[in-house]
Order: C-alpha cells, then sequence, then structure tokens
C-alpha cells in the first residue's frame, strides 16, 4: 500500500535488488547495502575528509540573488550505475545530491555485531548536524538494548530538502528536514529510526492499527528523551487531555482514516505511549520488558496483529490482559492520566511555570500584572486571575480589575461560564456571563473640567454546539443567544441666563449634568462554517432586537484558493432594519447607531462594545481613522458628514473582495522581507439609491490596497478608487496635502479572532 498521509504505509516483505544510474558528481544514499565496493570505500574514506565548499551566486525563479554551496562541479561528464540489495524489507527508498557531506562511523551492539553507520547532509546545515552519527548510534543502541537487536548491517539518517516536513522512515535509512535545532535533530533522528523496529521488522498494519507502530514508537522515543535530556514540557498530553474533556477525542483501537487530524497524533502516538506507560505499571517494568523482547523476537517479518501482542503479553507474565486492553477501545484519559489538586502560579514566575508543564498533573489557577490603553482611560494597570487553560475546566473564569490613569476610575472585564459536554446531538451547550467597563469618551467643559464618559455592560448568553456525525468533519455549526444590559454615561446640556449688566447686554451659559442610561439589546446568532483546506467558507445570520426595532443581517465568507497560503477572500452582506411601531424622526434619531452603514462602523456605533478601539469617539487624529469591518464594509470614511453616506434604516447590500498578490507581479517580493499586501475591492447599494428622484449613485464601489498583519487581527487600508460621492466628501472636507494620510483606514479586529486562524483544525 503506497504512503498515505494517516496510515501511511504497509507493504509485503521481500527481497531488493535496485540499480540506480546517476551522474558521477552525486552523492546516493539508499535503502541496503551498497554492492560497488569501491563506491562504499570511497563514501567511509570521504567521511574523513574536510571539504571547502565551492560557494556560487545563483537567481532563484523570482531573479533573486541567493547563495548555494556544491562540493563538485555543477555538471560531469561521466555517470555511475550503484547497485544495492537487501532483504527482509517491505520498501526501497533513495536520495541523490551533489552536495552531500558524508559522516561515517560503526556501532558494536551489545551482542558484539558491528554495523555501519552512514549521515548525509549539506553544508547549510552542517552546525546542527555535526554530531548526527553519535546521535544516530545512541538511538540503535537504545531501541536495540530495551526491544531487540538491530537486524540489519546498516543504518542512514539524511537531510532532506527544505519543504520537507518533521521526518519519515523507510527500510534501513530516514530521511529527515533540516530545520529546528541540534536537541530537536537527536530526537527526531531517534524516532524515526526506532520505526526500523514497528513499521519496518515488526510491520505492523499501519492502515488498521496505527498505534502498533506509531504509538509504540513513541513510547520508546520518549524514554530516549528523558534518558538524554530529562523530563520535557508535556504539551501532548495538555492538548490530548483537552480532546478527551470536551469529549472529542477518539480509542486507540481505530483505523487511520478515521481518525481527525488532531487526534491522529493525540491518540494514535501520545495516548499509546501512555497506555504503555500503564501497562508497563501494570506488569512491572522486568516483566514488561522481557515480554516486548519476547514480542520482538517471535514476531519479526510477519506483520503482527493486536491479538498477537495481547497474547505475548499475557504468556509472558502470566496474566489476564483484559482489562488492560479494553483501554483501547475506550476514548478519554486513562487512569494514569488523573488530575488531583489545584497548583496557584505567577504569570511571570518562569520556574513554576515550567515545572507544571512538564507535570500538568494538577489544576492551574493563574494570576498576574494587567495592562491596558485607550484614549480616555490612557494607561490601565492592574492584575488578573483565571483558571482558563488548557484543558479547560467545565467551570471558567477571569477577573482583570484595573485603574485608569487617565480617568482615574476603575476599569476592568470579566467573565465565568460553564460548559457542559452532551456527546449527542449536541457537541457543547456553553452557559455564561460576561462583563466589563471602560471610559467611552471625554468632554472637557467650559470651565476647564474633564467629564469621563464611561459604560458598563453585562452580557449573559447561551451558546449550542452540534456534534458533527464524522470526526474528520471541518464543520462547525452553532446558535448563540445573548442579552447585552448595558449602561452608559451621557451629557445632559441646558442654558442658564444671567444679567451681567444694566441694560440689555446679558451672558448665555451652558451648563450640564451626567446621567446614566441604561437599555439592553437581544442577539441570536446562527453560525455555519466548513474549515476545509480547500474553499473554505463561513456563513452567519444575526438577529438583534432592542426598543423599537429589530436589526436583521447575514454575512457569508467564502476563500478561493489559487496560490499557497494566499487566494481570494470574498465576503457577502445583505441586511434589512425594521421598526417595530411606527417609523418616526425621533425613533430615527434615537436608533441612529443601529442602521446600516455602508462604510465600517465607527467607535459610536459599535453598539454592543465588542471591538476594541483605540479611541472610540474620536474625531481626529489617528484614533478616528478606525474602522469596523461590519456591514458594507467599505473603508472609505465620511464621518464628518452629519448623515454618513449610504448608511440607511432600510436595506443594504454589498460584496467585499480582498486578494493577495501573485510573486510574480508583486514587486515587494523582491526585498528580503515578506510584506502581506493585499488589493481591497468593494461594491453595495442600498435603499436610499433606489428611491425616485435619488441623488446618488444606485452602486457604490471603493478599492484599493490592504496590509494585513497578525493573521488580519490588524488591517490597515489605502483607499485609491471610490466613487464620485466619496471624492466629493474627501476634496470638501480634508485639505489636499493631508488627503492621502486621513483617507487611510484601520480596524483591529480581536472580537473575531479565533485559533482557527492559525491551525483550521483547531477545535478545543
Amino acid at each position: 500500500m503506497p504512503y498515505l498521509d494517516q496510515g501511511e504505509f504497509y507493504s509485503e516483505f521481500g527481497s531488493f535488488e535496485v540499480n540506480i544510474t546517476v551522474p558521477e558528481n552525486y552523492v546516493v544514499a539508499a535503502t541496503g547495502e551498497l554492492q560497488n565496493a569501491k563506491e562504499k570505500d570511497w563514501l567511509k574514506n570521504r567521511a574523513s575528509f574536510t571539504w571547502e565548499p565551492i560557494q556560487q551566486k545563483v537567481k532563484n525563479t523570482s531573479g533573486q540573488l541567493k547563495t548555494t554551496y556544491q562540493l563538485f562541479p555543477l555538471s560531469a561528464q561521466e555517470i555511475k550505475t550503484l547497485r544495492y540489495k537487501q532483504s527482509n524489507v517491505h520498501d526501497f527508498a533513495w536520495f541523490a545530491d551533489k552536495r552531500f557531506i558524508v559522516n561515517y562511523d560503526s556501532c558494536r551492539l551489545a551482542s558484539g555485531k558491528v554495523i555501519d553507520v552512514f549521515t548525509y547532509y549539506t553544508p547549510k546545515n552542517k552546525g546542527n548536524w555535526k554530531n548526527s552519527i553519535a546521535h544516530s548510534k545512541d538511538a540503535i543502541r537504545h531501541y536495540s538494548g530495551l526491544v531487540g537487536e538491530y537486524p540489519y548491517s546498516i543504518v542512514q539518517v539524511v537531510q532532506g530538502p527544505e519543504s520537507f516536513g518533521g521526518g519519515m522512515e523507510y527500510p534501513t535509512i530516514t530521511v529527515i528536514s533540516p530545520g529546528g535545532n541540534a536537541k530537536d535533530l537527536d530526537n527526531t533522528i531517534a524516532h524515526e529510526i526506532g520505526h526500523n523496529w514497528f513499521y519496518g521488522i515488526l510491520a505492523s498494519n499501519e492502515r488498521e492499527h496505527p498505534w502498533m507502530d506509531e504509538g509504540i514508537n513513541s513510547f520508546y522515543d520518549d524514554k530516549y528523551k528523558v534518558a538524554k535530556y530529562g523530563k520535557q514540557p508535556q504539551l501532548e498530553r495538555i492538548l490530548f487531555e483537552t480532546k478527551a474533556v470536551t469529549k472529542t477525542d477518539q480509542p486507540i483501537e481505530l483505523a487511520s482514516e478515521k481518525y481527525s487530524e488532531a487526534n491522529y497524533g493525540l491518540v494514535a502516538y501520545y495516548k499509546t505511549a501512555e497506555w504503555m506507560r500503564y501497562l508497563e505499571a501494570e506488569l512491572g517494568t522486568e516483566t514488561f520488558n522481557n515480554a516486548l523482547k519476547e514480542y520482538y523476537r517471535r514476531w519479526q517479518f510477519k506483520h503482527p496483529q493486536p491479538e498477537d501482542f495481547k497474547k505475548v503479553l499475557e504468556e509472558s507474565s502470566g496474566k489476564n490482559m483484559d482489562s488492560v486492553f479494553l483501554y483501547l477501545s475506550k476514548t478519554g484519559t486513562l487512569p494514569n492520566q488523573q488530575r488531583k489538586g489545584t497548583k496557584t502560579a505567577f504569570l511571570f514566575n518562569l520556574k513554576s511555570l515550567a515545572d507544571y508543564a512538564k507535570k500538568p498533573t494538577k489544576d492551574l489557577i493563574l494570576f498576574g500584572p494587567a495592562f491596558g490603553a485607550n484614549s480616555y482611560d490612557k494607561t490601565m494597570l492592574g492584575g488578573f486571575i483565571t483558571n482558563m487553560k488548557l484543558p479547560p475546566s467545565p467551570f471558567q473564569f477571569l477577573v482583570a480589575p484595573m485603574y485608569a490613569t487617565g480617568s482615574k476610575k476603575m476599569t476592568g472585564l470579566g467573565f465565568a461560564s460553564y460548559s457542559f459536554y452532551p456527546n449527542a446531538i449536541l457537541k457543547t451547550v456553553d452557559v455564561g456571563v460576561s462583563g466589563s467597563t471602560f471610559t467611552a469618551d471625554q468632554y472637557t467643559g467650559d470651565d476647564g473640567k474633564k467629564n469621563f464618559l464611561g459604560f458598563t455592560k453585562i452580557v449573559p448568553g447561551i451558546k449550542l454546539t452540534w456534534k458533527e456525525k464524522n470526526p474528520r468533519s471541518n464543520f462547525n455549526r452553532f446558535i448563540q443567544f445573548k442579552s447585552f444590559l448595558i449602561r452608559e454615561d451621557a451629557l445632559r446640556f441646558y442654558r442658564d441666563t444671567l444679567i451681567t449688566l444694566p441694560g440689555p447686554d446679558t451672558t448665555i451659559t451652558s451648563k450640564y449634568r451626567t446621567l446614566s442610561d441604561n437599555r439592553t439589546l437581544n442577539q441570536f446568532r446562527l453560525v455555519i462554517e466548513n474549515n476545509r483546506a480547500l474553499y473554505p467558507y463561513r456563513g452567519e445570520l444575526k438577529i438583534e432586537q432592542g426598543k423599537d426595532f429589530v436589526r436583521a443581517a447575514f454575512t457569508g465568507n467564502y476563500f478561493f484558493n489559487y496560490v499557497k497560503k494566499g487566494g481570494l477572500d470574498v465576503r457577502l452582506f445583505a441586511g434589512k432594519f425594521f421598526y417595530t411601531s411606527s417609523r418616526t424622526f425621533t425613533k430615527q434619531f434615537a436608533t441612529d447607531r443601529y442602521h446600516l452603514n455602508m462604510t465600517g462602523a465607527n467607535g459610536y456605533e459599535d453598539y454592543t462594545y465588542s471591538d476594541y478601539f483605540i479611541g472610540r469617539n474620536k474625531f481626529e487624529g489617528i484614533a478616528s481613522q478606525q474602522i469596523m469591518v461590519r456591514d458594507g464594509a467599505f473603508k472609505v470614511r465620511t464621518d464628518l458628514l452629519a448623515d454618513k453616506v449610504a448608511k440607511t434604516d432600510d436595506w443594504l447590500m454589498a460584496a467585499n473582495f480582498s486578494t493577495t498578490i501573485p510573486d510574480a507581479i508583486n514587486p515587494l517580493s523582491l526585498l528580503p522581507f515578506k510584506i502581506p499586501l493585499k488589493i481591497f475591492a468593494d461594491i453595495g447599494t442600498y435603499a436610499e439609491s433606489w428611491k425616485q428622484n435619488a441623488e446618488t449613485d444606485r452602486f457604490l464601489f471603493d478599492a484599493g490596497l490592504q496590509l494585513s498583519l497578525m493573521k488580519e487581527t490588524i488591517n490597515i487600508y489605502v483607499p485609491l478608487l471610490y466613487s464620485s460621492v466619496y471624492r466629493d466628501y474627501l476634496q470638501s472636507t480634508i485639505e489636499k496635502k493631508e488627503r492621502l494620510w486621513k483617507k487611510i483606514s484601520f480596524s483591529i479586529d480581536l472580537s473575531n479572532f479565533s485559533f482557527r486562524k492559525l491551525d483550521r483544525n483547531f477545535d478545543f
């Protein structure tokens, strides 16, 4: 069976004899024993030479100068045919490169048997690979001592190309990517050489029982790491327990193709290794070691099945293994993975956190300093305490009070939630409440007194997430209901008439007082998304109800992949605003911030206070140029108008496009560093433009350049083309010398951040 990403290989044993004809200036590494004595001697002797590579300047496909190294001239006049033979293997692999540095040594095993050890790598990676022979010999002795003697006469490790990820085993030879540090290389070499025992010599059916290779090998690989480097951080444990707690893990005994991508690594590899540790504890180390050696002796070159493994353990130990093997078919944590107690840690106590990472056997409560900043509160200082972590506790909380140095007020945020995992129709039920309080505006009166106008919100809610029948599905579907209970400070102005002189002269003085207004907004969301690798999409229906109105909106996103890590992002929006009773001027004025907006909303229009704004109500300076990607999501702002262009309390539709620029036509690709530059374009229409005697175009547009940072969490937009109504606005409100700068807008999208932006398979 040929290679698959999940399940890898499964083939019958055979005897291979392979002839490889290459130019004479190539170094070849291949499965088995090289039969050309002259070439073999040359390779062994070559390893003792000090080679000075020839450095050349060549151009890559983009025309950039690139330094390359080689040990021979670029061309060779002669060719050579190399012959390799190997028995009792089920695959053959070979690698060739003109640049290879060859290291060689022999390795004597405990029985006295001597095997050849070769490593091949390019001059660029000499620093990390200089000890690759020693690492390879350590791995061979480790597995030979604990599992059984290596039966072949040669072991080889080859550095793969830059584009190759991780490592891949083949009989008597393994290929490893050049990245990482020397320690990572050592661990990877050990893991891949270890596969010679389980993938190669025992050759279990990885398609049907991946744990019999990947998991058992990981168990011995972990022993190698601990013996050489001590206890390591247990990230895999944390991630697996997260899957187990949320009931999204799968059993160990499962065919490869049935695993989700995350579970393939966390269950077939990590959990199996933990199960092997549990098995070792049940049998005792000496009995366990003897049983595994007997399993290896009895079943090498014979393709053992799980029942064969179980039978050998029972015969070697004299114990019934039914109860232990039952865990292969169960989900959840193993008996040796239970957490007990609680650990409290300070954020900057690195030693305490490192110890926890190496032994995460308790629940964690973390505390530390909290910082914040905006235009009104200025710098905010305080602290936080939380039990947010992986794996998550059913009950989670975060409290972060802060003192604002600008407003001289207490600010902060927090939440508390409880999660249920029904593992039936619904995957998760989340019930919780969040809250926050910050300053949203500032007013300086005639008396010079600064008035800081804040808001406080409390948001109870519930979220229901569907369970997908197929664990490999990239679908995510949920409904969510929230109520936003918001209190806002506001100023109420009134006039006081004072007679200052005899006669008709008077002075009219404006006075004000601060009041608090309360409002409630109910929000319903239905979200369906598919995070597949090709053409991922997302659809969201949002219905919001407040005093005197209902706001309904649909937002759809579709991504067309056409270049590596890039493509065309399409966003479609359609919204309708309803009055729940008769439409009056008073109601229009009162609901203004909820109206549909062709431009991305400003801070005032963020009526749920869900996005982070530098200066929520600023109309000057850089803070005033921040927008939300919402509604029509145009990038040209018209905030200085009494009525913004294309703002409506009826209906609005828009389409937004954003595309990466292929390197072939992107002049910035010549730079030594990558700039994430894109092209955006927006087109939209709204109700008023279709009315009789309408003065605006029915369809509006803008387009320009977009700079996307931090996985599009921060976006900077430079509009270059736009409808005449926007051109007229810019010409009438902004001086020419400032026009280019002031028409730039930017967004900071924290509320929609998802770890799926980092990894589409992140479903914790």
